[in-house]
């Protein structure tokens, strides 16, 4: 796929910037409306090649985006104020269409209610454009699931979007939607923007607070952003977050959040890079391309260093307090469903009613040691730089790349290390297009700043972008979507 090829239409609105697109709706120099008839037009044109989109809300959106136009003059005055269209991942309740979970069991879910995230996007004036795709119940290493399909990498339709927001990253990609919301446990909004060219982040805990995890406690889940650029990030996220009385990680709205994505001078930063953060997967090709690329932009900084925090238990305490929620998640489902819950499913509850008690006393002191030497990490320095994931995006029938330069690997998760290693430090984390791959698909690198500083990280990220504007080599490609839109549909598998 040609990267470089220009799209069906260069001026169609549903490619420009979420906070351009914002922009211009305040000023009326387009309405709502037309902004939701170019995201459906692009949906007609390649959404049966990618899967992205798996339930559309076109004519309740068509509703809102008319309201929204005929009392534009009122809402002008809210704080808060996103008439975008946006994917929501199926994972999450929209009141009216079905949340599915990629899940046969689930086919017929029909949902009354929002969900609270959805519920608060609504009350920003957010347009809902339909649900998104995702592995079944939301664990994969690509999206991909017995009830939906596949999504396709809009740059190659036969390989993969990444996952769990694979769906999310190929819509907004592809230009279908300006923005898409998804949740984040072990790097399921940061590897689909790698793979798809996009910018997606994981938020500190609490940013978005929610009362839609099933246990409170779990330090890993998190909902967050996904959208074409960090500034666009940075709106969403804005909108996205808020507090709720029973999450514990719940803080306040930062002021910082509220101002536009701003560019600040990186030459006063100091920066760690690491490839691997001393335990992870990586191929030999990403952790070659990862270097040429940070040696060309060294000079953007005020120092680089080859540096990490101390990672050393981090695959044992992982995945130990993953299979605890993996028991609290399935147990009492797999007494109801079995073997339909999947086999990915029935294995993780196998090895999770094997762990110890002390097995997982240790793990949670593990846990608490990295949330703290990260912490004082970050005493010394004011980025972390690493790849966004560790393989080029590879076959979506694959059920994960096993093997990586001639070594065999049989965790699913293995070779996603390089994002859940940083899930674990509770760290702030947005990963941002960084051209392309030798493979001729997108490169991305990961960003993380000190757990709560979201907002100058993306503040950071957002620097990081503008300065590869003009860039054949670093700014963001697009896919060719004149060729997708020619393409039949693929049996996506």
């Amino acid at each position: 796929m040609n990267a470089t090829a220009p799209s069906m239409k260069s001026d169609a609105l549903c490619e420009q910037s979420a906070v351009n697109l914002l922009s211009l709706i305040k000023k009326r120099d387009i309405s709502c409306v037309e902004l939701m008839d170019s995201c459906i037009q692009r949906y007609e044109q390649v959404n049966h090649v990618v899967n992205a989109i798996v339930e559309t809300n076109f004519e309740n959106a068509l509703s809102v985006c008319r309201d929204l136009d005929n009392s534009l003059k009122q809402r002008l005055t809210d704080e808060m104020f996103l008439p975008i269209p946006i994917g929501i991942k199926d994972l999450n309740d929209v009141a009216g269409m079905k949340t599915t979970y990629g899940s046969p069991l689930f086919k017929d879910n029909q949902v009354k209610n929002d969900d609270d995230i959805v519920a608060h996007l609504k009350k920003n004036s957010a347009i809902i454009f339909g649900k998104t795709n995702v592995p079944e119940h939301g664990f994969g290493a690509t999206t991909t699931n017995p009830l939906q399909g596949s999504t396709g990498n809009p740059f190659n339709p036969s390989l993969s979007a990444g996952a769990s927001t694979g769906g999310g990253a190929a819509a907004v990609a592809a230009s279908i939607v300006p923005l898409a919301t998804g949740s984040d446990f072990a790097g399921s909004l940061r590897t689909p923007a790698g793979f798809c060219g996009i910018a997606g982040m994981r938020p500190s805990n609490g940013v978005v607070a929610t009362g839609r995890r099933s246990n409170i406690w779990s330090p890993f889940d998190v909902e967050g952003p996904m959208a074409k650029t960090a500034a666009d990030c940075k709106l969403l996220l804005a909108h996205m977050a808020k507090s709720h009385p029973i999450d514990p990680f719940s803080k306040s709205l930062s002021d910082r959040l509220l101002q536009p994505a701003e560019e600040i001078d990186l030459n006063k930063l100091k920066v760690a890079i690491s490839h691997d953060l001393g335990f992870a997967i990586m191929s030999k090709s990403y952790e070659k391309t990862f270097y040429e690329k940070l040696e060309k932009l060294r000079h953007l900084f005020a120092n680089i260093e080859t540096a990490h925090m101390d990672l050393t238990a981090a695959y044992k305490t992982f995945m130990t307090l993953r299979s605890v929620g993996f028991l609290g998640d399935f147990g009492l489902m797999e007494n109801e469903f079995g073997d339909e819950l999947g086999e990915v499913i029935i294995k993780e509850l196998e090895h999770a009613r094997k762990l110890s008690s002390e097995d997982i006393a240790t793990a949670f002191l593990e846990h608490s040691s990295i949330v703290r030497l990260s912490d004082a990490f970050f005493d010394n320095f004011d980025l972390l730089i690493t790849p966004a994931a560790s393989v080029t995006p590879f076959k979506h029938e694959l059920e994960y790349p096993s093997n990586i330069d001639d070594v065999t690997y049989e965790g699913y998760l293995d070779w996603e290390a390089i994002s859940w290693g940083i899930t674990l430090t509770q760290c702030p984390s947005v990963v941002i297009n960084c051209g392309m791959d030798e493979f001729g698909m997108p490169f991305g690198i990961q960003v993380i700043a000190r757990q709560n500083r979201d907002a100058f990280l993306l503040d950071a990220a957002h620097s990081i972008e503008t300065a590869f504007l003009g860039s054949h080599e670093f700014s963001r490609p697009t896919p060719n979507l004149k060729k997708l839109a020619a393409m039949k549909a693929l049996t996506l598998t």
